[in-house]
């Protein structure tokens, strides 16, 4: 069954992605930085980080020639122990560069861990392995 636990946890884990989701497209720095944990990693096939500084870093040196952004998220699975989650998500992202240097787009899926601290789901660790990649 690709979802489990308790409806509550389920709802917010799904508001949790959907606040990443929505912090990312606005370009939420505050916002999306508020869905990790303080020690989370995050590992893509561009890098691979530790701790929420740096965490933050990656995303002001990925994001400082970024534009505009859309980015989409779907939870295809939740499975709730206690006040730990295992998720996967599928991610659609297109970026529109300042500089003229065009686009680049991405499909790809997240394989994540999440922490229940206080009440509030947050990301303790998020794997994208990329399906679809174009530069424009």
């Amino acid at each position: 069954m690709p979802f489990t636990g308790p409806i509550e946890d389920r709802l917010a884990i799904r508001e949790l992605l959907d606040s990443y989701t929505d912090a990312a497209s606005r370009m939420d720095r505050a916002d999306w930085l508020g869905c990790w944990h303080d020690d989370a990693t995050w590992w893509t096939h561009y890098f691979d980080v530790s701790g929420k500084e740096a965490i933050a870093a990656t995303y002001d040196g990925l994001m400082g020639n970024v534009e505009t952004t859309s980015f989409i998220g779907q939870l295809g699975s939740c499975e709730i122990d206690g006040d730990r989650a295992t998720c996967r998500s599928y991610a659609q992202e297109r970026l529109v560069f300042r500089d003229g240097a065009g686009s680049h787009r991405l499909t790809g899926r997240y394989e994540d861990e999440l922490r229940k601290d206080g009440g509030c789901w947050r990301f303790a660790a998020r794997v994208y392995k990329v399906m679809i990649e174009e530069m424009g």
